[in-house]
């Protein structure tokens, strides 16, 4: 009989064993999965919707800039240009090329002053980089009543008794508000280039300035002024102005039976090569040809008196006159007004409307004469 009890009593101790081993392995599973789904789950769905999320709920992107329009030459800017446009007299004679510094310029103007020859006002907006400017030569009473259109300082060396006292034509009338700096008073800034003399050139034309001096030039005379807002210099400009004229591959602007100033288009660079004495006109900085955007030729009444040295010329540069405009190989008949000498010149088509102009450079030849042209 204990025999039995024992037999019995060992045969349940190891089923007891093995139903232990059993429940381990399922408990083992049961873990391992539990864990797996846990941590794939929350870190998978959680880190996939905050990315969603904070992606697709960014506010609209910013709008682009204000662009502004350059008053003299069109560029565009985030900032309006409200500095001040200085005018300096070049010499044009054959005998003082090549010009320098001219390349920089936003605007110039070619007029006939006496005996023939012509000279240059250019107009700057900003001339800081300009290493070496001119030669610099003396003034005439039309380039004070041009350099007022713009509200810009004269730089030049002397002068004829109405240009270098103000005033605008033959009578004593005066410009408003005239601003001038004249190398015979103010010498420190301007250079002359002995090494030009020396090597041939009159002295009269060795005369040079830069744009550090001038910088300091018109700082020191209260010239540097910046205007509250954009200064209207009577220039518009579009990005799409497309002419509908005559062909003008070729534009000849005359001055007088010796000189002339001709303009070539080049359709790869969308600009006129200007070229005077049978040569490219250029600029000795660069030693490149000085092209233009837009070619300007003004109509207008010519005069001359005697002043005790010269014939003087003299022009009608206030009130109306017919004039002509050439951009991109095309040519158009335009007019021109200005009502008052504290004003700019004014452009319209034929029909009225404003003439714009491409954005670049624009040159303005000032003349009784009508310009030639050809395809």
């Amino acid at each position: 009989m204990k025999r039995i009890v024992a037999w019995l009593l060992c045969l349940c101790l190891l089923l007891a064993g093995c139903g232990g081993q059993t429940a381990g392995d399922q408990s083992t599973v049961d873990h391992t999965t539990d864990g797996t789904v846990d941590n794939t789950t929350d870190s998978t769905v959680d880190n996939t919707t905050d990315t969603t999320e904070d992606n697709t709920t960014e506010g609209p992107p910013d709008p682009p800039p204000v662009l502004y329009r350059h008053p003299l030459n069109g560029s565009l800017s985030e900032t309006p240009y409200t500095g001040r446009a200085t005018a300096v007299v070049i010499n044009n004679i054959k005998a003082c090329l090549p010009l320098h510094g001219i390349g920089e310029a936003d605007m110039i103007y070619e007029l006939e002053t006496e005996g023939g020859i012509t000279r240059l006002l250019a107009i700057f907006s900003d001339f800081s980089e300009v290493t070496r400017l001119g030669p610099v030569r003396s003034n005439r009473s039309f380039f004070n009543s041009i350099s007022s259109a713009h509200d810009a300082p004269v730089i030049h060396c002397g002068g004829s008794e109405w240009g270098l006292n103000g005033y605008y034509t033959d009578t004593k009338l005066k410009v408003p508000n005239w601003a001038h700096i004249n190398e015979q008073s103010n010498g420190r800034y301007f250079f002359r280039d002995r090494d030009r003399y020396n090597s041939g050139y009159a002295w009269e034309h060795t005369l040079f300035t830069s744009g550090e001096k001038l910088l300091q030039g018109l700082k020191d005379k209260g010239y540097d002024k910046v205007y509250e807002q954009t200064r209207d210099h009577g220039l518009l400009f579009s990005d799409d102005v497309a002419l509908t004229g005559e062909a003008a591959g070729k534009v000849t602007v005359t001055f007088n039976a010796n000189k002339t100033t001709t303009m070539t288009y080049d359709a790869a660079t969308g600009l006129y090569n200007a070229a005077q004495y049978g040569q490219d006109m250029t600029d000795g900085n660069t030693e490149k040809t000085v092209t233009f955007a837009n070619v300007l030729v003004l109509n207008t009444k010519q005069w001359q008196k005697y002043d005790g040295y010269y014939y003087r010329s003299f022009y009608t540069l206030i009130g109306e006159g017919e004039g002509y405009l050439a951009i991109d190989g095309q040519i158009v008949p335009i007019k021109w007004s200005r009502k008052s000498l504290n004003e700019p010149f004014v452009y319209t088509y034929a029909d009225g409307s404003p003439v714009s102009l491409k954005a670049g450079t624009t040159y303005v030849g000032i003349s009784p004469k009508k310009p030639g042209w050809e395809a």
